[in-house]
């Protein structure tokens, strides 16, 4: 079997799902799910966190919850004797006056606590995992761990704990590490559990959410069928394994012929210039254009994080000096974001609802689709040609243009 027969045939497989599943749409809804609606930014699932493992919570469903997650963490029996009466926290300050910081989410439980360290997204600010940890052991306690969650299930950075400190808390089990992704095991023993049906539909509505943002399957079933073909036959896996091998190149690829067709765009018009065009697997990769020849402040796009995720676009500093007087407030009411730092005064993730960039925030099948077919590609220019008429309209272009390396 050759890779053309492979893709053929499972494009014939993925168009009679789609065929099925628009059949029964009506009363399935496949592309819904209650996450949709919700705040799913850091604080927002921190919150949803907490209520599913307060045993007090309006669930219903005492501390099964709990229970789950304290055997998920693999937490020996003695965090189990008193779940039912456990007290959880948001936001708890690690002192009195919360100058040391403030941990996502708190469960006390008789002398033991279980702290959740939130990271979807978010970087680590500096030795917040070691001033956390601090605190625990401060507190004496008959028993403590810090769960350090995060978006992409990597260890928090140097910055943030020594590694001969993480080493250390890790095989002592006072600190666990876990993906996002981990998580499915975790709703799944809650779904088994759950015996409230409006619960359980949350329950599998935050499955769904995390399989597309942290693992980046936009359909399960279909993911499955596709499993279940390919490795029908050692033929076919030998095809589709050859598929697999040739993954990374076919995104550079991809994004190679995005650069080219976004560097054609520039060269078109009058002033605008390349000012990065890196946008890769590597992190902060970008695709970056300038208003002049020299310019040092750049309008595009770019991965915060390894392996093409999290893509957020914006203004950038390239050598770091503060933007011209008015044009971040500008840039800020424009991108519909007032969130920055030293090197982007202005970014934004990109989002389904985004008034420029109307992509998945994980970078699924549509975002190398559009790349593909130039449709991504318009999306950037059409950015910054707004960029530019906005600033143009507010007398702030020259300015921007005149920005040069000092």
């Amino acid at each position: 079997m050759t890779v053309s027969t492979i893709l053929q045939d499972i494009h014939t497989l993925i168009g009679k799902h789609r065929y099925e599943a628009k059949k029964v749409a009506v009363t399935t809804a496949p592309d819904f799910t209650p996450m949709t609606f919700l705040d799913t930014r850091e604080k927002g699932l921190s919150r949803i966190l907490a209520w599913l493992l307060d045993p007090c919570g309006s669930h219903a469903q005492g501390g099964v919850f709990l229970t789950a997650f304290l055997a998920w963490l693999g937490l020996d029996d003695d965090w189990l004797l008193h779940v039912e009466t456990a007290k959880v926290l948001l936001e708890a300050p690690i002192n009195a006056n919360g100058r040391g910081g403030y941990i996502d989410v708190l469960i006390r439980m008789n002398g033991r606590m279980l702290a959740i360290e939130n990271k979807p997204t978010a970087i680590d600010q500096h030795m917040q995992v070691e001033r956390y940890l601090a605190d625990l052991r401060s507190r004496k306690l008959a028993g403590h761990c810090l769960l350090y969650l995060s978006g992409t299930g990597n260890d928090p950075s140097a910055a943030s704990i020594r590694p001969k400190m993480l080493d250390r808390e890790t095989e002592q089990g006072t600190l666990e590490i876990r993906g996002y992704s981990d998580l499915v095991e975790w709703l799944d023993a809650c779904a088994a559990v759950c015996q409230a049906p409006p619960v359980h539909i949350m329950l599998q509505g935050l499955v769904k959410y995390v399989r597309q943002e942290f693992e980046g399957l936009s359909d399960i079933e279909e993911a499955t069928e596709i499993a279940a073909e390919v490795c029908g036959s050692a033929t076919k896996l030998d095809a589709a394994l050859s598929l697999f091998e040739a993954e990374a190149l076919v995104r550079a690829t991809v994004l190679r012929r995005l650069t080219n067709t976004i560097k054609e765009e520039v060269s078109n018009r009058r002033g605008w210039r390349i000012l990065g065009s890196d946008l890769g697997p590597a992190k902060h990769s970008n695709l970056l254009i300038g208003l002049s020849p020299d310019a040092t402040i750049g309008f595009g796009l770019q991965f915060a994080q390894a392996n093409h995720r999290w893509l957020f676009f914006g203004i950038t500093s390239l050598d770091n000096r503060t933007l011209p007087r008015g044009v971040k407030a500008a840039m800020q009411a424009l991108v519909g974001s007032k969130t920055g730092d030293t090197s982007w005064p202005v970014w934004k993730r990109v989002g389904p609802n985004d008034r420029f960039f109307p992509l998945s925030q994980q970078t699924d099948r549509e975002f190398w689709l559009a790349a593909h077919d130039g449709r991504l590609a318009k999306l950037i220019v059409d950015y910054v040609a707004e960029v530019e008429r906005v600033l143009r309209d507010a007398k702030l272009l020259k300015a921007v243009q005149s920005r040069k390396a000092g």
